[in-house]
């Protein structure tokens, strides 16, 4: 057995030791540079915290506006040398670039250079209306097919097509009449060759017929016409040149002044017997010209009247560019 002095110094000895003996390891986690700011760090007391994930400074995709594309003309249709290829759109475009550079024609399989031009629109459901026609009039006697792959193209900012289209048309002769207000005679040639010649009256001073080219947009055998002064119930024979009201038309009311002097409401005035012979042989499309007519040049939003713009502002694309 020890002396009491021997145990007491080895006891002062153990608590000592004790003192400074390191502790052991808890799992401590290493601070290291954490990933995509999401990882783990550890604090200075070696207990794993998780970092704040940093918000996203991304907005939500905003959702395409679909613009939908329709036509005038239909598979099938029979049309004049002057009839453009009329397009609507429900939603209008602010560009025209991918859609006129998807736009392929061919004029009996072969390609057709072309070009649209855009402007307002007063067809229902329509927002925007886009023309196409080649630099001169389409060929006669010809099948002319249109492709208009656009369906996911952009249609200008926040806006997408929604649709494809094709489009398989044929064109009739070369009908192309010429009206001289100097002479007063209506001049019709069908390929070149002289089909009639017949006497009109056109626009009186007050209300002159428009000059430039037009293209017959509609027909019909006996509808009602009202204009300043007048009301007439059943005006047969018409065919309309323009929105605001110039047609041709039978006038019997007017047969002493046909060829003689111009006393109409600017519409070109026909015997019935002209009128009804023309009605059946004309078509839509086909182009009548007003060289030297007394009113101010047509313009496109007068009728169809695109024949009347230089090739160089057509290729602008009008309302929205298409370059």
């Amino acid at each position: 057995m020890l002396p009491r002095k021997a145990l007491f110094a080895l006891a002062l000895l153990l608590i000592l030791a004790a003192c400074t003996k390191a502790p052991q390891s808890q799992n401590v986690i290493s601070a290291g540079p954490s990933v995509g700011g999401t990882g783990s760090s550890a604090t200075a007391t070696g207990i794993a915290t998780a970092s704040p994930v940093a918000p996203s400074s991304s907005k939500p995709a905003v959702p395409s506006k679909p613009v939908h594309v329709s036509t005038l003309e239909s598979d099938g249709g029979t049309f004049g040398v002057g009839m453009p290829i009329i397009a609507w759109f429900n939603v209008a475009p602010t560009s025209g670039v991918a859609f006129a550079k998807a736009t392929t024609v061919t004029a009996d399989g072969k390609p057709l250079k072309g070009a649209w031009y855009f402007e307002r629109t007063s067809h229902a459901g329509a927002k925007l209306e886009g023309h196409f026609r080649p630099r001169g009039y389409w060929p006669a006697h010809a099948h002319i097919n249109l492709d208009l792959p656009v369906k996911g193209l952009s249609a200008g900012k926040g806006l997408v097509f929604d649709d494809s289209l094709t489009l398989s048309i044929a064109t009739g002769a070369a009908n192309i009449s010429t009206v001289d207000a100097k002479s007063l005679r209506m001049t019709v040639r069908t390929d070149g060759k002289v089909y009639g010649t017949f006497p009109v009256s056109l626009g009186a001073a007050n209300t002159p017929t428009l000059r430039g080219t037009k293209v017959i947009m509609d027909k019909g055998a006996d509808i009602s016409m009202r204009g300043p002064g007048y009301f007439d119930p059943h005006v047969q024979w018409t065919q309309r040149l323009t929105y605001g009201g110039e047609y041709l038309h039978a006038a019997p009311w007017n047969i002493r002044n046909l060829g003689v002097r111009s006393t109409s409401n600017g519409c070109t005035n026909l015997s019935p017997a002209a009128a009804k012979k023309l009605y059946g042989f004309l078509r839509f499309g086909d182009l009548v010209l007003f060289p030297n007519a007394g009113g101010s040049r047509m313009q496109l939003g007068q009728g169809y009247g695109d024949w009347n713009l230089d090739w160089a502002i057509w290729q602008t694309g009008g309302a929205i560019k298409t370059a």
